[in-house]
């Protein structure tokens, strides 16, 4: 059985500097995702888990990374699975380079059960940016989880501060 916080969690407003990370990527959509015979992401997720590279490097954070949107929720955009790039053997050149972009990001946190506290969790931020009352809005440039234990996940969300009128 699956344990969750009941209660949404709260964000928090965090200035990032850019990450450098090096890793597998795909292109796909929410819809796509939705689907066990179109989705994108977890096949993504075994072949990277599957990686001796990443198997040797268990002390480092595991980045998803949202990029490349199309337009918003509905569009499409690109997934990468990767290290930091310090955590990688240089020469390996199948693997795609990204830089997270600096600036500032809602931090959004829960531990749980995986891969359902990440499911729960990508809900919970979808509901606070509908929220009419939401201070902010989405840069839909860089967004990304960063796994650093084996049952907490950290979504960022890059964000703009709404102007009040």
């Amino acid at each position: 059985m699956s344990q969750f916080k009941e209660e949404p969690c709260m964000p928090v407003l965090v200035t990032q500097e850019a990450i450098g990370v090096k890793g597998m990527f795909v292109r796909t959509s929410n819809r796509a995702e939705q689907d066990v015979n179109t989705q994108k992401i977890a096949p993504l997720w075994q072949g990277f888990m599957q990686r001796s590279d990443v198997q040797s490097n268990t002390s480092s954070p595991i980045y998803g990374c949202y990029f490349d949107y199309e337009s918003d929720v509905n569009g499409e955009f690109n997934v990468l699975l990767g290290l930091m790039k310090e955590q990688v053997e240089p020469i390996n050149s199948e693997l795609t380079k990204l830089n997270l972009e600096a600036g500032e990001y809602l931090r959004f946190r829960a531990k749980g059960e995986m891969p359902e506290v990440v499911i729960k969790l990508w809900g919970e931020v979808w509901q606070y940016f509908n929220d009419e009352n939401c201070s902010y809005s989405r840069r839909y440039l860089t967004d990304y989880e960063c796994y650093t234990a084996t049952d907490g996940v950290d979504i960022y969300i890059g964000v703009n501060r709404k102007l009040v009128v």
